[in-house]
Order: structure tokens, then C-alpha cells, then sequence
């Protein structure tokens, strides 16, 4: 992003990472990792928990009853923009990072998706450029951790 104004752009970017993971079901077998502890702010009543550094789900969401939190644990560093999202009953996951500090993340989920949505700040003076890249690698689980 180039700034070619004569104000400073200072704003945030962010990625909803909304993965549908082979049209399952968010439920047991989804499982969001954190390379930190997450605490969520908000509570997910009995939708979603926290353990250690994974949010798991204990039965299936269903409709429109999701679950939202702004999350804390982490620090401004590039080693927390590292996330996974899993299926393991389909074997299938994606693992998310950035060249760029984590600024804060949200979690969002409903019936479809799982999601963690990291947030980078950006500070762009006049004439100057921000570059970032997000890095999204697929891959499958091992025969042993599928259910």
C-alpha cells in the first residue's frame, strides 16, 4: 500500500480466514490453535472452550447460534500471527501467518466456520509504502490424529 496523500494512513488490516473445510460441520471435530493462550473477552456460554492454546467446540453449532470474542493472550509480535484450523474428521487443515506483528485477533465461528481474524497495524507516512504478506499453507493430518 502506497500512501501518495499528504496524511499519515494509520489504520489496522485484517482477514476473516472464513475456511469451509470440506462442508463439515463446526463441532468436536473442528479445533482452532493459537501459538499463545487465548482468553476470550466475551463469554461463549457453552458453545465454545478454551484449552490451553486451542479453542475447541463440545457439540455441533447449529443456525445461527455462534460465538464471538475478542481475544487476549497475546503479544505485539510476529510469533503470534500463527494459527491453525483443523477437521479432524476429514484429516484437512490450514495454517495461517504473517511477516507482520499481530496487533489484536478476534475469534468468529458459526455452523460453517471457524475463524481467527488477526489484525496488523499499519503506520504509512506521506509517500512512503507498507508491504505485508500473509502466508496460507493446506495440508492434511497424520492417520493418527483423525478420529
Amino acid at each position: 500500500m502506497k500512501n501518495t496523500g499528504h496524511k499519515v494512513i494509520e489504520t489496522n488490516q485484517y482477514n476473516h480466514n472464513f475456511f469451509v473445510i470440506d462442508h463439515e460441520a463446526v463441532g468436536p471435530d473442528v479445533v482452532v490453535k493459537f501459538a499463545f493462550t487465548p482468553v476470550a473477552e466475551r463469554g461463549f456460554k457453552d458453545r465454545a472452550e478454551i484449552h490451553g492454546h486451542e479453542i475447541v467446540f463440545p457439540r455441533p453449532l447449529e443456525g445461527k447460534n455462534g460465538v464471538f470474542s475478542e481475544l487476549t493472550g497475546s503479544g505485539k509480535d510476529v510469533k503470534d500471527y500463527d494459527f491453525r484450523v483443523e477437521n479432524l474428521k476429514s484429516g484437512a487443515g490450514v495454517h495461517f501467518t504473517s511477516d507482520q506483528p499481530l496487533d489484536k485477533v478476534n475469534f468468529w465461528a458459526i455452523s460453517t466456520v471457524a475463524s481467527a481474524e488477526p489484525y496488523i497495524q499499519l503506520r504509512i507516512e506521506p509517500g512512503k509504502e507498507a508491504r505485508w504478506s500473509v502466508r496460507y499453507d493446506f495440508y492434511t493430518l497424520p492417520p493418527a490424529t483423525k478420529h
